[in-house]
């Protein structure tokens, strides 16, 4: 009665432990469809175990045991999110990992006083430290696995072919185990060392698609830099011309300003009345400075001018100096998308809200930058903390700025708070070890 207690709690804690490692492999639909499938998985095997020890032998047992699980696991499948093949290959993982714990906890418990208690505790405390190794090492190289399952499924089928002639052919499964201890040892070796080289494989796969994928981005980043970086300096280019014809239109100015004190000192009041309004008709606006450094003002000097245009009011107070560790025309380009999204996004508020854009910037060895203006209701963060828009054409302005930071290694931080829109970037300098900060 002893025996009977101990190998129907062996079969038992087997069964519990086999849904526990395949629901640690496999994706649930909860835990709620853990917990079930291993209560019927755990009345199941002990109602047929413990009928099994009271009518036949440990060899029936064990190959009933087999077949039982393999139709348990088809009837476990609507409780995984996995596909049909992805379920199979992590059904068929599962029973090979239950012979070989088996053909070890069998081996190891002899060793002790008590073979079949020991076998029970050996048998646990090793399906414990295998479902642990999972989950805290293996499992996204495991799902990487079963996500390709037909580069793998060769061969976790051929292990669980050899494995099975063991527990199912054989007429007497007790004598089988010692009579062949050595090859299985050898065989359950040959099976750990083929899955710890696939699971070594695919990190060494995994680091290297990880770093082309991030060399990839870098690229497209500094093209992307690059790109935008081109229209700015064309930009600052055109707005360079525009300053030189304000200078030729002062130039010009002072001319007429001498021919029309000369109608004035002729008497023609009238003459001299008409030209003075064609002129001021004329007059172009001069370029205002808003900070030192000229490629900056230069475009903080159009998207305000548009932005007045279309009634949004900007306040700012910026310390931007010349000379800058990192290229001028880039910052210019930050800004200018900064001003754009915000001249976009006030643009959207009800007429009845203020329409003002706040812009500061601070100079003290580092560039602090922050940019807030009131924001749409409906405005919001992505995972990754940046802007969020459905709108295909939206978001190129904000993976220029994301680039900017990455490349000099600044802090770029975005919020929403009571409608609040609000952007601030730290940057330091370009040269340092540390990895790029893009806080969210």
């Amino acid at each position: 009665m002893q025996e009977l207690i101990s190998n129907v709690f062996r079969g038992s804690v087997t069964s519990l432990m086999n849904v526990l490692l395949l629901f640690t492999l496999t994706k649930s639909k909860g835990r709620g469809s853990t917990a079930l499938a291993a209560v019927i998985v755990f009345l199941t095997d002990f109602t047929i175990t413990f009928y099994l020890y009271l009518h036949s032998n440990l060899t029936t047992v064990s190959r009933a045991n087999l077949i039982m699980f393999i139709v348990l696991g088809i009837c476990l499948k609507p409780l995984s999110k996995d596909n049909g093949m992805q379920w199979a290959f992590n059904y068929l993982t599962t029973l090979n990992i239950m012979m070989g714990i088996v053909i070890l906890s069998f081996h190891l418990g002899r060793l002790f006083p008590h073979p079949h208690y020991a076998n029970t505790a050996i048998r646990l405390v090793l399906y414990l430290l295998v479902i642990l190794l999972f989950h805290h090492r293996l499992l996204p190289l495991y799902q990487s696995a079963s996500l390709n399952w037909p580069i793998f499924s060769v061969l976790v089928f051929c292990i669980f072919l050899i494995l099975s002639y063991y527990f199912y052919v054989p007429t007497d499964i007790q004598h089988t185990l010692v009579s062949a201890k050595t090859p299985l040892l050898l065989l359950v070796l040959l099976i750990t060392a083929a899955y710890g080289t696939v699971f070594y494989s695919l990190k060494r796969f995994s680091a290297m698609h990880a770093l082309e994928t991030e060399n990839l981005n870098m690229q497209h980043e500094r093209g992307l830099l690059s790109q935008a970086a081109t229209i700015m300096a064309d930009r600052l280019e055109f707005m360079d011309k525009v300053a030189q014809q304000n200078s030729l239109a002062t130039h010009d100015r002072r001319h007429f300003n001498s021919m029309l004190l000369n109608l004035l000192d002729q008497g023609e009041l009238e003459e001299a009345r008409t030209y003075l309004k064609q002129q001021l008709a004329q007059a172009n606006p001069q370029t205002r400075v808003y900070c030192q450094n000229k490629a900056v003002n230069a475009a903080i000097c159009y998207y305000i001018a548009k932005a007045e245009a279309s009634g949004v009011s900007v306040e700012t107070t910026l310390d931007i100096p010349i000379q800058l560790p990192f290229d001028s025309v880039e910052l210019a380009l930050v800004v200018s998308n900064l001003l754009e999204n915000a001249i976009q996004a006030v643009q959207l508020l009800p007429q009845d809200q203020a329409r003002t854009i706040h812009f500061t910037c601070r100079h003290k060895g580092r560039l602090l930058l922050e940019m807030s203006n009131p924001c749409p209701e409906h405005t919001t963060l992505d995972h990754k903390g940046l802007p969020f828009s459905s709108q295909n054409d939206h978001g190129l302005g904000t993976k220029s700025v994301v680039a900017f930071a990455n490349k000099y290694h600044a802090e770029l931080l975005y919020s929403i708070k009571q409608n609040l829109f609000t952007v601030r970037l730290l940057i330091d300098s370009p040269v340092g070890p540390f990895t790029p900060s893009l806080k969210g």
